[in-house]
């Protein structure tokens, strides 16, 4: 897989904070690492991303340095948090 987009963690930031209604997924390039890690889900998301957490094996395949990966992981982070508190407040908290 190529690198494919990056995403600049205060670029999302900004739009979001333009437009808070809108889900983030809509800022994640399609074919993204992000945009992957987003929709994986929050096991994926949720670990540490730091430059010395990368995994070798995604840094080679999206062809990232691990400064790249620990950006892309908070973006996705940033960007799943703030859909799951978008679909919390305009859905409801569902029972079972």
């Amino acid at each position: 897989m190529a690198k494919g987009a990056l995403v600049r963690l205060a670029e999302l930031q900004a739009w979001l904070a333009e437009d808070p209604d809108r889900q983030a997924l809509d800022f994640l390039p399609p074919g993204s690492f992000a945009r992957a890690k987003y929709e994986q889900g929050p096991a994926f998301v949720l670990r540490p991303h730091r430059p010395e957490d990368a995994d070798p094996e995604e840094l080679r395949a999206w062809e990232l340095t691990p400064e790249e990966w620990a950006e892309q992981m908070a973006v996705a982070l940033v960007a799943l948090r703030h859909d799951m508190k978008l679909h919390t407040l305009t859905e409801g908290f569902q029972r079972v």
